[in-house]
């Protein structure tokens, strides 16, 4: 159970104000973004691979000013970080860096010393968007902790578990070339990160080094209630000292696919969703089968497959080769 969005929403003049548990939506990818960094994810039991995952709320206050038709500037101020949720390390569902540390807790005498995972620390973002017939532009500086701990083993047997600052710089938007083609991008630059080195199956000491993400993307809505979604992500690390739980090589490019057809008034949904990591081998593919029944109920079926390996996170989640059938339920209140 999710308790949603919740908040007060105040506008004044040229001014519009939003403040509660608040779940954003920053970044031109659609299920990938480089870019949408606000919110912490639940990494459910069992779709703990699932790069469509449901976003945490966080408790912020959003600010944007209108400044005239073309140009509009917001911000977002986070008073109280709040990681996000793993399964155990101890469950089947843990990933690959989180069984290495209970093996050496449970049969190697290991220590962890886990940081705060929830904890009164300011974060805050900025934008700058611009809108002009063909073409949408956002700048962003975003000053906030990692959502996903740092996993180092800072001494022989002691593992310390850290969220570090993580400083990004961004681009994003969209260019209409024509009438039937409209291409997302985004170009992100974090600078000096803290990564975990993970090798062999061996948690090693933490390292920095800078981070660059471009995506390119196009949509179409087709004929028939058919939607398809292309994009293609180069993943940069360029002081890649050791191999990641996110990322195995310096350079990685990657292709995510979406395919959507709807009946009954789109009561009746199937999707079809693969990202493939063409330099590792690594994929995820989640087919899934949506029947609405209400406006507060939902049921999903569906199977997530994953390939060629269980060492990296990648930069959306850990590929891992913890295969699942999928059913849900959700109602909404």
């Amino acid at each position: 159970m999710f308790p949603g969005e919740n908040y007060y929403s105040i506008k004044a003049g040229d001014f519009d104000f939003k403040l509660g548990t608040l779940i954003e939506n920053i970044g031109s990818g659609d299920k990938f973004s480089f870019v949408d960094k606000i919110n912490s994810r639940y990494f459910h039991n069992g779709l703990a691979n699932d790069y469509d995952r449901d976003k945490k709320e966080v408790p912020a206050l959003r600010a944007t000013w209108h400044i005239n038709k073309h140009f509009t500037f917001s911000g977002h101020y986070l008073p109280y970080f709040t990681a996000s949720e793993f399964p155990s390390i101890f469950s089947r569902w843990a990933y690959a860096i989180h069984k290495s540390l209970a093996n050496e807790m449970l049969f190697n005498g290991g220590v962890y010393n886990a940081a705060e995972d929830a904890e009164f620390s300011p974060q805050f973002h900025v934008e700058l968007s611009s809108n002009y017939p063909g073409i949408e532009m956002r700048f962003h500086y975003l000053r906030l902790k990692e959502r996903l701990p740092v996993i180092s083993q800072d001494k022989p047997g002691v593992f310390n578990g850290s969220y570090p600052l993580d400083e990004t710089f961004a681009v994003n938007g969209n260019l209409t070339l024509n009438r039937d083609f409209l291409m997302r991008y985004e170009l992100a630059w974090s600078r000096n990160r803290t990564w975990s080195t993970f090798e062999n199956g061996r948690i090693g000491k933490k390292f920095a080094s800078d981070h660059l993400g471009l995506l390119f993307g196009t949509d179409r809505n087709l004929p028939q209630n058919f939607y398809i979604n292309v994009q293609g992500m180069i993943s940069h690390v360029p002081d890649l000292a050791h191999a990641t739980p996110f990322q195995l090589n310096i350079t990685e490019y990657l292709s995510s696919l979406q395919m959507k057809q709807s009946f009954r008034s789109d009561r009746l949904q199937f999707e079809f969703n693969v990202l493939k990591n063409f330099t590792s081998g690594e994929y995820v593919l989640t087919p899934r089968i949506l029947f609405v029944q209400s406006d507060f109920l939902t049921f999903v079926l569906g199977f997530q497959a994953n390939g060629e390996g269980a060492e990296s996170l990648g930069p959306v989640g850990q590929f891992s080769r913890n295969n699942t059938a999928i059913f849900e339920t959700r109602v909404t209140f």
